[in-house]
């Protein structure tokens, strides 16, 4: 068990937990996503669910997603998205 030192936290003390990580994803002719590394090659076998996030338009850095729930063939399921502003994908922790 850790004690409470009372001490006050410095600013940049904190870390920010699950932030989403970049992916390689291979797209289809219609922009959906078909193969991804995880580190290993491993193609979709289904799309579960998707939905479209856009945020804070007023922004400097507006956010535009379309976020996939897949499942692969080894029966593991990932939430993935794509930045639709910079076209990158990434892989989202909850």
């Amino acid at each position: 068990m850790v004690t409470d030192t009372g001490k006050t936290l410095c600013p940049g003390a904190f870390k920010p937990v699950n932030l989403p990580e970049l992916l390689a994803v291979k797209e289809s002719d219609s922009g959906e996503p078909e193969v991804v590394r995880t580190p290993l090659r491993q193609k979709i076998c289904a799309i579960e669910d998707r939905w479209r996030i856009d945020d804070e338009w007023w922004r400097n850095e507006p956010v535009s997603r379309m976020y996939y729930a897949i499942l692969f063939r080894s029966g593991q399921r990932l939430v993935i998205y794509k930045d639709l502003i910079q076209g990158k994908w990434y892989r989202q922790k909850y």
